[in-house]
């Protein structure tokens, strides 16, 4: 896959239930909002979902909520021609959630997401950077009995992409994430008592804090997943790796070095 990806476009007078089946169906956690003329207006992401539903949707049907109430008027348009450390360095100064590509006439053309940079991360770069220089210590863990409103709510009070999961013993059993929760987004208004080891991804794909970096990319970018615990030789969870520390990882003066020596870094790659 390239850096820039085809467009998952959804109009603003779309409803709630028509853009969650977009992002199921697609499996893109983010979309652009369009105009009629094909020109960006705003962006959704899963976590803006989440969040509305939270806050306002309780007594809403999906189909009568429209994109134009919960989507993000603003985003960072760029255009065509940028190479994979600029739009890294974007990412990170700007803490956007996705960049969209337009044409010299103002019209969608692409998007780029954190997980291309993942993949790019884990095709040109070997034994730079460790899981453990990246990762985020202590992530947030909760039982694997705990209902799953306790999780949805934690996740948008909190602002988290994924919650691990531990069993009785404290060792990481599963992890949750926004996609998960989509999946189930009408049944997140009610206070259910469902134990989140029913929508949990069991045994989830791991690393250790002392493998390559790269590892930890290769795995994100052929799974197509956007995080994964860092457990110990106990299998309990001392951080988590995300695209996002990918992105940060590849805004490093290491990697423009390490680019430069093997001269992979063109203005275009």
């Amino acid at each position: 896959m390239g850096l820039v990806r085809e467009p998952i476009t959804v109009r603003p007078y779309d409803t709630l239930l028509q853009t969650l089946k977009v992002m199921i169906t697609d499996y893109v956690p983010k979309a652009i909002v369009s105009d009629e003329k094909g020109q960006p207006l705003g962006i959704v992401t899963q976590k803006d979902i989440l969040k509305f539903i939270y806050y306002h949707g309780e007594k809403r049907s999906f189909s009568s909520i429209r994109v134009s109430e919960f989507m993000q008027k603003e985003f960072i348009s760029v255009k065509e021609g940028l190479d994979y450390l600029e739009a890294a360095n974007i990412f990170e100064s700007k803490k956007v959630p996705m960049l969209v590509i337009t044409s010299q006439e103002g019209k969608i053309i692409g998007m780029i997401i954190k997980s291309d940079l993942a993949g790019f991360y884990a095709s040109k770069i070997r034994g730079l950077h460790k899981v453990k220089d990246y990762m985020t210590k202590d992530p947030i863990a909760v039982s694997t009995t705990e209902s799953v409103y306790e999780v949805f709510r934690l996740m948008v009070e909190r602002n988290l992409g994924r919650v691990i999961l531990n069993d009785s013993e404290g060792k990481v059993e599963g992890i949750i994430t926004t996609t998960d929760m989509l999946f189930v987004a009408p049944f997140l208004r009610g206070k259910s008592e469902t134990k989140v080891e029913d929508l949990m991804n069991p045994d989830p794909f791991v690393v250790y804090e002392e493998e390559d970096l790269a590892s930890a990319a290769k795995l994100m970018a052929t799974r197509k997943i956007k995080s994964v615990p860092v457990i110990n030789d106990n299998g309990r969870a001392v951080g988590i790796i995300t695209t996002s520390d990918m992105v940060k990882a590849l805004t490093s003066e290491s990697v423009r070095e390490y680019l430069y020596e093997i001269k992979m870094y063109t203005t275009s790659f």
